[in-house]
């Protein structure tokens, strides 16, 4: 009568079991995302929801972001995280999500205070006392990369420890300067001679009827990933920048989501992180340039294939990272009066 196994059973059953783990890891693993998918796609759907009631209590869309001293086509000075930028869309959409308690801390009615962009001083920053807070909504988990928040070294902007979020409103596609105030963009690439209407840009937000092109044909907001480090502005909430809160993208450095280049989103400290592969293998290019102001950055996730997106009307898809660069624009525009291709 036989009392135990042989070696060799031992190692067969053990080489077994180890094939089945190997099998069964890839569907374990497919089925989190696809939950964490779910969840993330239920943020932005509330999101989406929420600014329907901003828009129906105000009559337009909130601002993608203040920012009193704007010039239009001027970097220099509309650009930068160290100037004296206000409150961005997350912010204002706050009372219509259900915090509105941080809402009335941040006080937005202060900003911006007397003024005077030639002296800093002169605006009330004090809104941004809410900027450490880590806002459940505001997470995508599949995302990674939100217990490590956005300080900057050099003061772009001189507060530190700003918390992590992963959506971002739809802010055209020509950089920021050129949408001050919802303009068009229409001289500018990508695509000169076209319209490029934001939904939401610098000191603007639209009105759901000057959505032209229709507004189940017209991104509201997207996602994006939490920046590679600290030094990273990128998937910042409480942010106005692009990248941060916003995605301002579609032009050949940035054309399509999740692109693979390593030059790619124009964001402000980039030099200071930068690194070959950080498009081509991370996913997260951006312009190695001591000198970017911030004027553009694209959607991104974590998602394989794609990225969650909400319309204008409010309905969400996932758009593939093969779409093309001008279906990605047509779409990103309030008043193209194209009609962009189904290849999302």
């Amino acid at each position: 009568m036989r009392k135990a196994f042989t070696l060799v059973e031992v190692l067969v059953v053990i080489a077994i079991i180890g094939v089945l783990i190997a099998l069964l890891l890839p569907a374990i693993q497919a089925a989190r995302e696809s939950a964490r998918r779910i969840s993330c796609s239920s943020n932005l759907r509330q999101l989406g929801v929420g600014l329907q009631s901003y828009h129906g209590a105000n009559k337009r869309f909130p601002p993608a972001v203040q920012m009193p001293y704007a010039l239009e086509y001027i970097d220099d000075v509309t650009g930068g995280a160290v100037k004296p930028f206000g409150p961005n869309w997350l912010v204002y959409l706050m009372p219509y999500i259900e915090q509105n308690q941080l809402f009335q801390k941040a006080n937005v009615r202060s900003y911006p205070g007397t003024s005077n962009f030639t002296s800093y001083a002169t605006y009330d920053l004090s809104w941004r006392s809410i900027r450490g807070f880590k806002i459940s909504i505001f997470l995508c988990p599949s995302d990674t990369g939100a217990d490590v928040t956005f300080s900057d070294s050099a003061g772009r902007p001189p507060e530190k420890d700003w918390a992590r979020g992963n959506y971002a409103c739809s802010s055209g596609s020509a950089d920021t300067d050129h949408h001050i105030n919802g303009n068009n963009g229409v001289p500018n690439a990508p695509y000169p001679g076209m319209s490029k209407g934001p939904v939401m840009s610098i000191n603007f937000g639209c009105r759901i009827k000057d959505i032209l092109d229709g507004t189940s044909k017209t991104f509201l907001a997207h996602e994006v990933r939490i920046g590679v480090s600290g030094l990273d502005i990128r998937g910042t909430w409480a942010l106005g920048m692009p990248g941060a809160s916003l995605v301002c993208a579609g032009k050949d450095e940035n054309p399509t989501p999740n692109n693979g280049l390593d030059e790619s989103d124009e964001v402000e400290g980039c030099a200071s992180f930068w690194h070959k592969g950080i498009g081509t293998k991370a996913g997260m290019g951006c312009s190695n340039s001591s000198s970017a102001f911030g004027m553009t950055a694209q959607a991104r996730s974590r998602h394989p294939g794609g990225v969650n997106a909400c319309f204008a009307d409010g309905h969400l898809k996932f758009i593939s990272d093969t779409i093309s660069q001008l279906t990605w624009v047509q779409l990103q525009s309030t008043n193209d009066g194209q009609t962009p291709k189904a290849d999302y």
